[in-house]
């Protein structure tokens, strides 16, 4: 068992209790939680590469086709998991670049402030550790960061219309708000204030708004 595991254990029947799959038929909560129990655990333990929809339906006693039927990939299995941990889903993007970066910003300030999200940090890092991007960002990072790749995409496309700087590499802007976020999380071992997630925002737009005094289009 890993060290680490001890913080993690308690949170998992907390997990358990909060289902997060897409919306039909009526669902048995019991199965929900002995799956995202089973789920969050085998993550821990043995990391979300090795964590199968076969090692879930062993460890939760649940048959496979409902499992399945909730959850019909692994990967959306291990995406409703993070999402427990992280105590709330991947936020829509809208279109407005600038109200999407403040929102990016909240939420990531917000996930850093849960306690669970907390405790399972070092298994996150081990995982991230392990993985190595091949396009920009690694498989394991688009599990436990999802928008982070959005946001990317999104600058990419609206950054000079939105009055930003274009030239600026996409990547580099998600990973200045989850970067910062996370060094303010281990210098202090808390997450920022709401005030401070805003001076964060000021200072992130001060520094892509274009300083050529171009209109945006």
């Amino acid at each position: 068992m890993l060290r680490g595991m001890s913080a993690i254990r308690p949170t998992v029947k907390r997990l358990a209790s909060v289902p997060l799959a897409a919306p039909g038929r009526p669902r048995d909560a019991s199965a929900d939680g002995a799956i995202m129990e089973a789920t969050v655990a085998l993550i821990s333990e043995v990391g979300m590469e090795k964590t199968t929809v076969s090692a879930v339906v062993a460890r939760s006693g649940v048959a496979r086709a409902t499992v399945y039927r909730r959850w019909p990939t692994r990967e959306a299995l291990i995406e409703a998991a993070l999402s427990q941990v992280k105590g709330r889903p991947p936020f829509p993007l809208s279109g407005d670049l600038e109200a999407d970066l403040t929102r990016a910003v909240e939420q990531v300030r917000s996930v850093f402030a849960e306690p669970t999200f907390q405790a399972f940090l070092p298994i996150l890092v081990r995982d991230l550790l392990r993985d190595r991007a091949v396009d920009g960002v690694s498989a394991t990072f688009d599990s436990v960061a999802p928008n982070a790749r959005r946001i990317s995409e999104e600058y990419e496309r609206l950054a000079k219309s939105a009055g930003l700087r274009p030239e600026v590499d996409s990547l580099v802007v998600p990973n200045v708000i989850v970067g910062t976020l996370l060094a303010c999380l281990l210098s202090t071992g808390r997450s920022v204030s709401k005030d401070t997630g805003a001076q964060i925002v000021d200072v992130l737009l001060n520094g892509l708004r274009r300083r050529d005094g171009a209109a945006s289009d």
